[in-house]
C-alpha cells in the first residue's frame, strides 16, 4: 500500500519541491500552509508520516508536533533551516523522530522518509513486552540476549542495564545521573557520572560500526545521551 505524507511548510516553493520529489518516489502526499491547517488535514487523512516545517505564523512546528503526538505516534520529521544543537534537542523533547536541515539533498530527503517509515512499520517490542526488534538490535529480555547486526552480543550485566534503560527511552536524552539511577543497582556505592561515561564508550565498542561517530547511541553535549532507534 502507498504510504501517505503530510508535508507542512509556509514558504510553496519548498513545499511544492518537496511534494514533487515525494510524488515522484511513488507516496501520495497531503500539504499544508499552516499548523491548522495541517491538524485539519492530520484528522482528516490520517497520513502515515509528517513532515514539519519549524518557524511558521501561528502555530510553529513545536507546537504542531505535540499536538500531533497526543493523538498518534505516526514518524515526525522536521524539515527547517535552523539546525543548532538546541532545536534539535527541543525537537526530540517534543516528540519528534527525526530532523532534516535544509538546504537537503533529494536522496537524503527520501532515504530519512523511508528509515522512518520502515521504523514505524516493525513492531519494537512485541506486545509480552520481552524482545526488542530493530534493524541493528535484537533483545530478548527473558534470557538476556543481544544479537547485534545478526551476531550475538557479548554486554556485561552493567552494560545490558544501561542499554535497556537507554531503549525504554527512544530519542529522549536522558542525562548521566538518571542513567546512573537506571543502570546502577540499589545498593550500589557508585556515585561518578564518570562511570556512566565510561560504559557508553563500551557499549558503543560493541554496537556502532563506528564507534568514534556512534549512530546509535548520541551524546548531547552538557544533556545527556539519548538511543537513535534504527
Amino acid at each position: 500500500m502507498t504510504s501517505k505524507i503530510l508535508i507542512v511548510d509556509d514558504e510553496p516553493d519548498i513545499l511544492e519541491l518537496v511534494q514533487t520529489r515525494l510524488e515522484m518516489s511513488g507516496y501520495e502526499t497531503v500539504t499544508a500552509e499552516n499548523g491548522e491547517e495541517a491538524l485539519k488535514s492530520f484528522f482528516s487523512d490520517r497520513p502515515d508520516l509528517a513532515l514539519l516545517d519549524l518557524e511558521m505564523p501561528g502555530m510553529d512546528g513545536f507546537e504542531l508536533c505535540e499536538r500531533i503526538r497526543q493523538m498518534s505516534d505516526v514518524p515526525i520529521i522536521f524539515l527547517t533551516a535552523i539546525g543548532s544543537e538546541t532545536h534539535r534537542v527541543k525537537g526530540l523533547h517534543v516528540g519528534a523522530d527525526d530532523y532534516i536541515v535544509k538546504p537537503f539533498s533529494k536522496n537524503e530527503l527520501l532515504a530519512r522518509v523511508e528509515a522512518n517509515l520502515r521504523r514505524a512499520s516493525m513492531p519494537s517490542i512485541q506486545r509480552d513486552e520481552q524482545v526488542y526488534v530493530d534493524r541493528v538490535l535484537t533483545i530478548d529480555h527473558r534470557a538476556h540476549l543481544v544479537t547485534v547486526r545478526g551476531n550475538e552480543g557479548s554486554l556485561s550485566p552493567l552494560e545490558y542495564r544501561l542499554l535497556t534503560a537507554l531503549l525504554k527511552h527512544p530519542g529522549q536524552v536522558l542525562s548521566h545521573t538518571q542513567l546512573l539511577n537506571l543502570a546502577w543497582e540499589p545498593n550500589s556505592a557508585e556515585t561518578s557520572t564518570d562511570s556512566v561515561r565510561l560504559y557508553i564508550s563500551y557499549i558503543r565498542g560493541k554496537i556502532e560500526e563506528d564507534p568514534k561517530h556512534p549512530r546509535l547511541v548520541e551524546t548531547v553535549r552538557e544533556l545527556g545521551v539519548y538511543f537513535q532507534r534504527n
